[in-house]
């Protein structure tokens, strides 16, 4: 008990005595990590795919069928169906990330080369068994 008197009586000092970060050390603070390799090739041509088709209008980041190849889709068993709808839903939520990391500038981050790379290889996965149900 003594023990956690004495780090609760330490956190509270240490409450008590920090100080605000001026604006830019916060800003910096917030920035994600950059990732000095940049994106690789493959992910660059997808990402490229990607933003090219959101531009365009071919994929409408808050509608799922938009990302699904309706032909391939439609000669799918009813339980390979429902797991490409539920894994577009993901695979949509992951593309607003990639492109609101786009629009903000933080292309060189971990995060956004993760994201790329996750969305790809998600991709793959899925295709491999049931053909080439996306458009990207």
């Amino acid at each position: 008990m003594s023990d956690e008197k004495d780090s609760g009586q330490k956190l509270k000092k240490a409450l008590v005595n920090a100080t605000d970060l001026d604006e830019k050390e916060q800003q910096k603070l917030n920035e994600p990590l950059s990732d000095p390799t940049g994106v690789d090739t493959d992910n660059d041509k997808f990402l490229d795919d990607i933003l090219g088709k959101i531009e365009g209008g071919q994929i409408d980041l808050h509608t799922p069928s938009s990302l699904i190849n309706q032909d391939v889709y439609k000669g799918l068993s009813e339980s390979v169906q429902g797991e490409t709808d539920l894994n577009t839903v993901s695979l949509l939520a992951r593309l607003r990330e990639i492109k609101d990391l786009h629009d903000f500038g933080q292309v060189e981050s971990y995060q956004f080369k993760n994201l790329i790379e996750q969305v790809r290889l998600t991709k793959e996965r899925l295709e491999k068994d049931a053909g080439d149900i996306f458009i990207i």
